[in-house]
């Protein structure tokens, strides 16, 4: 038997070094299974006469487990340590996530761990830190409920199943939510929960994407904002003239003429009679970098109204038309938060009310307040007989070409197929 279990001996030898003296360990059969259990004699200078304490561990006595020991005796000499505890039981209760002098402190070292979290995070943006607010009250939800997660693979599937019921499967609100929540047991494991149990795997492993495939579920057919072409952008526009919804017709021309993102009307600026536009872009790459400059945009102006991109610019510079009041508002709070999507809400709202943007809705499937902004890029690329490059056109939408034709390079119609098919039919009677 000795021979068969150097392996013992040698996890002996390292659990010595790595936590000094006192700590043993040994396999104990308990009906009919070998069981772990760990000794620790205090080291109290008295000798053979030093007080012990013993816990069985939940890992059968076996070479496949002596990583999973040797981290349980690190974990437990830790936890005796940092909670000034009276014995190895209480410590094996703190490591599995329970404590059963009080059922409450289980939770509350979970709460605190939340919080640590949320605050190791307070650099993101304010809707951010709500959605993060959000997932870690339900891991406490999730954590409290029966039968308790007992390892990183419990939450995440408990979780699921209680807080994914109003995500569509494959939406970026399940996969966003399963994010968030291993980014908050990497960051538990080096406070002070155990490795062993509450670690994940790395996300390239096969147990975790198999895992995030159960419970994301299969992803939904993607559809891409349509773009507003330019025929009806000059409809809405004489739409929104002929109701004298002026400060509107300066939103929707602004958006539609100049690709700018809705958000980006809080961010404008004009210098030498020229539109700059301010940065309001934030995701996990930007955050705590200085913001970039502003940067030059220039208007594609739809035929039937030459240099109607310069009026607007000359007219918002002049103050003598302003934005309406609640997309104004809007601006104002959110360069007081430095959060902008409130601003495209507004301006949102105050289309679908408008019931020419409502006959538009029906006719054209899939139309949102994006659809302006795409309207630049459909004419940059198909309403002109001397298209913008690729690149370009991303310069002026400011973002870089792959970005580009991921959202844009799928745009072609049935009838820019017929016309690609006549130019090239030309093209051989020319030849002929």
């Amino acid at each position: 038997m000795v021979s068969k279990e150097i392996w013992a001996k040698n996890m002996r030898h390292a659990i010595k070094l790595e936590n000094g003296d006192g700590w043993s360990v040994r396999g104990r059969e308990v009906r009919g299974i070998r069981k772990t259990q760990v000794t620790y004699r205090y080291q109290d200078g008295l000798g053979m006469k030093n007080p012990r304490s013993a816990v069985f561990l939940p890992y059968e006595w076996t070479v496949r487990n002596q990583s999973k020991i040797t981290t349980a005796v690190a974990d437990l000499k830790r936890l005796l340590e940092e909670r000034n505890l009276k014995s190895l039981k209480e410590a094996e209760s703190f490591r599995l996530g329970r404590d059963e002098h009080d059922q409450s402190e289980g939770i509350q070292g979970w709460e605190a761990l939340t919080n640590a979290f949320i605050e190791s995070r307070g650099n993101r943006r304010e809707s951010t830190l709500r959605d993060l607010r959000t997932r870690m009250r339900r891991v406490l939800e999730t954590m409290n409920k029966t039968p308790k997660p007992r390892n990183w693979e419990s939450l995440l599937t408990q979780y699921s199943k209680q807080h994914f019921g109003d995500c569509p499967e494959g939406g970026q609100g399940r996969k966003r939510q399963i994010i968030d929540v291993i980014a908050f047991l990497k960051f538990a494991v080096t406070k002070s929960l155990p490795a062993d149990r509450w670690m994940p795997p790395s996300a390239d492993s096969k147990e975790m994407k198999d895992l995030k495939k159960l419970l994301v579920g299969k992803s939904q057919a993607q559809t891409s904002t349509v773009p507003l072409k330019g025929q009806d952008l000059e409809n809405l526009l004489q739409a929104l003239e002929k109701n004298k919804k002026h400060s509107l017709y300066m939103v929707v021309a602004l958006i539609g003429l100049f690709g700018l993102r809705p958000s980006e009307l809080a961010v404008l600026e004009v210098k030498d009679s020229k539109l700059y536009v301010g940065h309001v872009k934030n995701n996990e790459n930007t955050i705590g970098e200085a913001r970039p400059k502003a940067e030059r945009v220039i208007a594609l102006d739809l035929p039937s109204l030459p240099n109607e991109g310069q009026r607007m610019v000359a007219l918002y510079e002049s103050g003598k038309l302003r934005f309406p009041l609640s997309v104004s508002n809007a601006i104002k709070k959110a360069n007081e938060i430095g959060e902008f999507k409130g601003v495209g809400d507004a301006v949102r709202q105050l289309l679908q009310r408008f019931w020419y943007w409502q006959q538009l809705e029906k006719q054209i499937d899939g139309l949102k307040v994006y659809s302006l902004r795409h309207s630049f890029a459909f004419r940059a690329h198909k309403e002109s007989d001397k298209p913008l490059s690729v690149r370009d056109a991303a310069a002026l939408m400011r973002h870089d070409p792959r970005t580009h034709l991921k959202h844009y390079g799928r745009w072609v119609d049935e009838a820019g197929l017929e016309e690609a098919a006549e130019r090239f039919k030309e093209g051989q009677e020319v030849n002929v």
